[in-house]
């Protein structure tokens, strides 16, 4: 279920500085490689777990009262997804928790007036009511190294938004774009498909100016729950975003 990493500090350090995290598809390993070096360069304790279930946060409350959870992915599906009933016992008990990215920024919005944190752009965009659907964030991953397998509408949202917002795409166009996304299962969305139908839907200037952000090398930094769930763990090491 989890792979757990004590990465600095002596177990009285652990008892007040450790932090939890749950993720999963919304960084990479070498993401966590380089939060880890941060944690152990600041003296903090950086447990890393796989996406949260339901139960998760009930145990760690039991195993590692005194450490501060931050939540980015979880499982989906009435009896896999923490409940939010979890997180108010969790919460009630004492324990800090903070959610960013994917499954974080959700239950952070929903439990936010029982003390649960969030941050970040997606947190943002689910708080404020731009973002409704659970489905924005959903993704399929390779489930032994949590590599994203397609590309969740939360963002191809962001891209949109930042073309837009460059000048490069209309709001017409960006919206033409969102709901050619939107129409594919997030199962489906793999970025050969999302750029086949761009090309039969959009004009091909549009086009020339999304196709390259589909390269491989070019997606991670267009990845919104990733960028969200970066400066997440560096807030929770106290660190600049």
């Amino acid at each position: 279920m989890t792979d757990s990493s004590t990465l600095a500090g002596t177990a009285d350090e652990a008892a007040t500085t450790g932090i939890v995290l749950f993720t999963g598809p919304s960084l990479r390993p070498e993401d966590l490689t380089a939060l880890s070096a941060l944690a152990a360069t600041a003296g903090r304790e950086l447990r890393l777990e796989a996406p949260v279930r339901r139960h998760d946060l009930l145990d760690l409350a039991e195993s590692a009262p005194h450490h501060h959870i931050v939540m980015l992915d979880g499982e989906f599906g009435q009896r896999l997804s923490v409940s939010i009933t979890e997180v108010r016992a969790v919460l009630a008990a004492g324990q800090s928790l903070a959610g960013a990215s994917s499954m974080g920024a959700l239950r952070a919005v929903e439990c936010r007036t029982l003390g649960m944190t969030g941050s970040g752009w997606v947190f943002e965009q689910y708080l404020s009511g731009a973002i409704e659907s659970d489905g924005d964030v959903a993704l399929l991953y390779d489930p032994q190294d949590y590599l994203p397998v397609t590309v969740p509408l939360v963002n191809v949202r962001w891209l949109l938004a930042e073309k837009q917002r460059q000048g490069l795409l209309t709001a017409d166009v960006g919206a033409t774009a969102l709901r050619t996304a939107h129409a594919v299962h997030f199962r489906d969305r793999r970025p050969s498909l999302l750029l086949r139908q761009w090309r039969r839907e959009l004009p091909t200037a549009a086009v020339e100016v999304l196709e390259p952000e589909l390269a491989p090398e070019r997606r991670d930094s267009w990845d919104r729950k990733r960028l969200d769930g970066i400066e997440a763990v560096r807030s929770a090491l106290g660190l600049d975003t």
